[in-house]
C-alpha cells in the first residue's frame, strides 16, 4: 500500500514527507484523495524567492485543491478557510476576518500532497465542469468575486485591472459579468496574445497604460509598490483603488500620501473571501466554473506530476514568454 506523501518546507528546505494528520481538527472530517492541486501565486512567492516574512514550521503548502472525497467517492473542491464560526465576524459571514481563522495550506496541512484531511463542511461538490481540474480556480475566482462584491462601492463605470495573472484575469471576468466596463493592463506581449484568444470582447487589453478609470484593481504581485503607484495614477479623482494582492512584507508605499488623499481617492484592501450578504464566494465560484470556457482551460493547461514540484517551480522562473500561466500538480494515488 502506498503511503500518502506531501511537500513541506522545513528548516528552509523543500522536501516530501509522509502526509501529516493534524489533530487540531476536532470537527467532523473527511479525507480527500487529491487529483489536482494548484500552485498559487502566494505560494510561489514563498517557494521561489527569499521570503522575509514568517512561515509555519514545518509548512505544508497548497490551498487550491480538487480531488475525490474518500467517504462518498464524489469529486470535490476544498474551501481552505476554517473559521471559528462563533465570533463577531463569523456571525456576519466575514469569515476571512475571523481572529481564529485557520487555513488549509497554511495553519493546517495543505494540498501539495496525495491526500489531505479537512472538515467535512469544507468540501464542495463539483458540478461536472468541462474538466474537473478547473476546480483549482475556485479559490482565485472567489477572491475576485469578493473584491467585486464587497470592495467596490462605486456605481458601475470603467474599471481597470493591473496584472495579467490568474487573479487579474478572474477579476476582469467577474467584473465584466457584473456590468463594469473592464480594461486590463497586460505588459507581456505573449500573455496578451494568449488572453486575446480566450477573453470575451468586452474586456479590453492595454500594453502600457490604462485609460482614466473610476476604479482600478491592483491584482499584480511583486516586490515593489510599482503596481499600486500605477493604479493611483490611473484612477480618477474621487475614485477607488482596490488592492487584491498581498505585497511582500518589506514593500512600503512610496507615493506621497498627501497626493492620494487630496484627490479624495478611496484606497481599500480586499483579502481572501467571505460568506456575507447572502453569498458564499467559494461556492459561487464553483458554480461559475461549471460554465467556464477557454480561459479556464488556459489557466489549467500546465500540469506536472506531484513529485515534480521543483520542476514546476523552475518553469515559473523562466522568461515571461515561456512561463506557464499557472502550474498544477497531479496525483493519482
Amino acid at each position: 500500500m502506498n503511503i500518502p506523501r506531501a511537500w513541506a518546507v522545513e528548516g528552509g528546505e523543500l522536501r516530501r514527507h509522509p502526509a501529516p494528520v493534524d489533530t487540531r481538527l476536532t470537527s467532523d472530517t473527511t479525507t480527500v484523495g487529491i487529483r489536482f492541486a494548484g500552485v498559487c501565486g502566494s505560494d510561489v512567492a514563498k517557494l521561489n524567492h527569499p521570503w522575509q516574512g514568517r512561515l509555519p514550521e514545518p509548512w505544508y503548502p497548497g490551498h487550491e485543491i480538487v480531488g475525490v472525497d474518500m467517504g462518498t467517492g464524489s469529486w470535490v473542491a476544498v474551501d481552505p478557510l476554517v473559521p471559528c464560526r462563533s465570533c463577531h465576524y463569523c456571525d456576519r459571514g466575514h469569515v476571512h476576518l475571523c481572529p481564529g481563522l485557520r487555513r488549509v495550506g497554511w495553519d493546517l496541512p495543505g494540498g501539495l500532497a496525495d491526500a489531505v484531511t479537512v472538515p467535512r463542511d469544507n468540501v464542495v461538490p463539483l458540478p461536472h465542469p468541462r474538466d474537473p481540474a478547473y476546480g483549482v480556480l475556485a479559490d482565485p475566482i472567489a477572491v475576485a468575486l469578493h473584491g467585486v462584491r464587497c470592495g467596490l462601492g462605486a456605481p458601475l463605470g470603467r474599471l481597470g485591472v493591473i496584472g495579467g495573472g490568474v487573479i487579474g484575469v478572474c477579476t476582469a471576468i467577474c467584473a465584466a459579468e457584473a456590468g463594469w466596463d473592464v480594461h486590463m493592463l497586460v505588459r507581456e506581449p505573449s500573455r496578451s496574445r494568449q488572453l486575446t484568444g480566450v477573453l470575451d470582447s468586452p474586456i479590453r487589453l492595454h500594453a502600457t497604460d490604462l485609460p482614466p478609470c473610476d476604479v482600478v484593481v491592483d491584482a499584480a504581485s511583486g516586490d515593489s509598490d510599482a503596481p499600486l503607484r500605477q493604479a493611483l495614477s490611473a484612477v480618477r479623482d474621487g475614485g477607488t483603488v482596490l488592492v487584491q494582492n498581498a505585497y511582500a512584507p518589506q514593500v512600503q508605499l512610496s507615493a506621497p500620501l498627501r497626493d492620494v488623499f487630496r484627490r479624495s481617492i478611496t484606497l481599500r484592501g480586499s483579502f481572501s473571501y467571505c460568506r456575507a450578504n447572502g453569498h458564499d464566494d467559494f461556492r459561487d465560484a464553483i458554480d461559475l466554473l461549471a460554465k467556464a470556457g477557454d480561459w479556464a482551460a488556459l489557466m489549467t493547461r500546465d500540469r506536472f506530476p506531484l513529485g515534480e514540484l521543483p520542476q514546476g517551480l523552475a518553469a515559473l522562473r523562466a522568461e515571461p514568454r515561456h512561463r506557464p500561466f499557472k502550474v498544477l500538480l497531479t496525483s493519482d494515488i
